[in-house]
């Protein structure tokens, strides 16, 4: 099956995820994350991107880029395999070390930009690592409001009228932050609808979710559609089309 093209942002924004293949350690020292920061510094000052978040978990990072002239696989390629070269070396090992392709996501209105800063920072708090998440070293929420020499400050202060996080620093944030009539159904980002099918069932890539037994699929599916989760954006984030889900919806409807 042809891989599904990438989507592309007008705004230039994108949340970058990389992973460790089989969900295994891609740094397991701060000598490890210091190069990765450091790799990234190089590649951005190269490609002319900009960062604007970044957050390093064991087994993955968050990266919030805007693109200049290079386009964003180019960028990602270089850091992957520059950091690769480097863990194998030291590590005496072979293979890869991210799973399958990157992840990447679109970021087109403030709303989602907002959300995403506050998804990405929380992820240490989230994990039970810290309490605040400006107490968490490999995080760029430390740096926020101060100099960095990896984050594009002006660029960030540019795109935000206020700190995302004033008002509920460290909390377990909503998924859904505008208001809503009642009745009426919520309306996710596709970043959004990322993070609830990974919440649902572990799978942060089409691909992944596709591996998947087909009763965990099953499950996923209907707690999301509880959820009010498009068709269309759940065949964005699975990978099955939305006409085969909507048939599949309304068999097992008729059986019940």
């Amino acid at each position: 099956m042809p891989r599904r093209a990438r989507r592309t942002a007008g705004s230039g924004i994108y949340h970058v995820m990389l992973r460790g293949v089989n969900r295994d350690p891609i740094f397991l020292d701060d000598a490890d994350r210091t190069y990765f920061l450091r790799t990234l510094g190089t590649v951005r000052d190269a490609s002319g991107c900009r960062v604007l978040a970044y957050c390093l978990m064991d087994n993955h990072v968050h990266l919030v880029l805007r693109t200049g002239a290079e386009p964003l696989g180019a960028i990602v390629k270089r850091l992957g395999v520059r950091y690769v070269r480097w863990f194998n070396r030291r590590y005496d090992r072979v293979g890869h070390l991210f799973q399958d392709r990157f992840k990447s996501v679109p970021v087109e209105t403030d709303p989602h930009f907002v959300s995403l800063l506050r998804y990405v920072w929380n992820n240490p708090v989230k994990a039970g690592l810290v309490v605040r998440p400006d107490e968490y070293r490999w995080s760029s929420r430390r740096c926020f409001g101060g100099p960095s020499h990896l984050i594009d400050a002006d660029e960030l202060d540019a795109l935000l009228a206020s700190d995302p996080l004033a008002d509920d620093v460290g909390e377990e944030l909503p998924l859904w932050d505008g208001p809503r009539s009642p009745g009426s159904r919520p309306r996710y980002s596709d970043e959004q609808a990322a993070a609830l099918l990974e919440q649902a069932c572990g799978a942060v890539s089409p691909d992944e979710f596709l591996r998947l037994a087909e009763r965990t699929q099953r499950m996923a599916i209907r707690e999301l559609r509880v959820r009010s989760v498009s068709f269309n954006q759940l065949a964005a984030i699975t990978g099955i089309s939305a006409t085969t889900l909507k048939r599949r919806h309304a068999t097992r409807s008729a059986a019940n």
